[in-house]
């Protein structure tokens, strides 16, 4: 029971956080209407504005990264059954046979079919 409420509510947070982001508007929408009339008058930006927007841009990126990393890495922990998934030993390596008998040992091996 407490594995469903806790999974139920995981997902109403979850939604509550994308609806909040989505409604953000971002960095660069306040300094739209600022920029507007420069512009009308052709003007160009600074090389420094230009990098600092693309650091922004960047840190965006990263942070968003990172987020996603960790709402992964939640999941996998709380919600993935570890059971489809079990431990391989050091022989199943991912290597490349090297004979015709080490292939079809390897397929054996992989597909349970022994």
């Amino acid at each position: 029971m407490n594995k469903n409420i806790f999974k139920t509510l995981s997902i109403i947070v979850l939604a509550a956080l994308i609806v909040i982001i989505a409604a953000k508007s971002g960095f660069c929408v306040e300094d739209l209407a600022t920029q507007l009339p420069d512009v009308q008058n052709n003007t160009v930006e600074s090389k420094s504005d230009t990098i600092i927007k693309f650091l922004i841009a960047m840190g965006g990126v990263m942070l968003s990264s990172f987020v996603i990393f960790l709402g992964l890495t939640i999941y996998n922990k709380f919600f993935v059954d570890k059971s489809l998934f079990p431990n391989n030993g050091p022989d199943d390596i991912l290597n490349t046979p090297k004979t015709i008998d080490e292939a079809v040992t390897l397929f054996i091996k992989r597909n349970k079919l022994c």
